[in-house]
């Protein structure tokens, strides 16, 4: 049996290194597991905030196409609005415009002599035309032809076109009865001509001649 002999050689006594050693290599390997578990952590919240801002991005995305349909939409309906109010406004000058004496003197010298005016109603359309019903009466059905095309080549009346008629039962009196309708473009009023300015001729003071005066 081997024995160490600390009398003749001295001895070093290198378990205290040792020990420290082990202790920094249990330190070193605690440290680099925690250094894992934090950069594990680290890779787990750097991809959770990445999906949440991937989450916000597209929200922002959804939220902007809707405020663009929005403003899209609420553009159309103020275009629309207007022109709503515009075409109001249309037939609301038309009709102001309307002038019921030009049209019946239209109507007595277009119609037929035989065919007689009885009910008439104007409609004004928001784009500003108008429209005219036409309830007429004559002594027979052959005053439809003739009426029709009074009122075709007439430039103030368009599409004329014969809506009913009402053909008398039997033998008796009764008249006539049809109804055409027929746009209406009313004649622009003449404008007035305008009137030359005259010339003002200066008048010179005529003086009297005094009594014994000579001329």
């Amino acid at each position: 049996m081997s024995s160490w002999n600390y009398a003749r050689r001295p001895f070093q006594d290198h378990r205290p290194a040792y020990a420290v050693s082990a202790l920094l290599l249990l330190a070193g390997a605690a440290l680099f597991v925690a250094n894992v578990r934090i950069y594990a952590e680290y890779r787990r919240g750097v991809a959770g905030v990445r999906s949440e801002i991937a989450a916000l991005e597209t929200r922002q995305h959804a939220a902007d196409g809707k405020s663009r349909e929005a403003r899209a939409t609420l553009s159309s309906y103020r275009l629309s609005s207007m022109a709503e109010e515009s075409r109001e406004l249309s037939r609301l000058v038309a009709e102001h415009r309307f002038s019921w004496t030009v049209l019946l003197a239209r109507l007595e010298r277009t119609l037929p002599s035989d065919v007689s005016l009885q009910h008439l109603q104007p409609q004004f359309g928001k784009d500003g035309g108008i429209a005219v019903t036409l309830q007429l009466v004559g002594r027979n059905r052959e005053a439809v032809v003739p009426t029709l095309a009074a009122l075709a080549h007439d430039p103030a009346f368009s599409n004329v076109e014969l809506r009913s008629e009402t053909q008398p039962e039997g033998n008796t009196a009764d008249p006539f009865l049809f109804e055409v309708t027929s746009g209406y473009s009313p004649p622009e009023p003449a404008r007035p001509a305008e009137k030359a300015p005259q010339a003002q001729a200066e008048k010179k003071p005529v003086r009297k001649a005094k009594p014994g005066a000579r001329p």
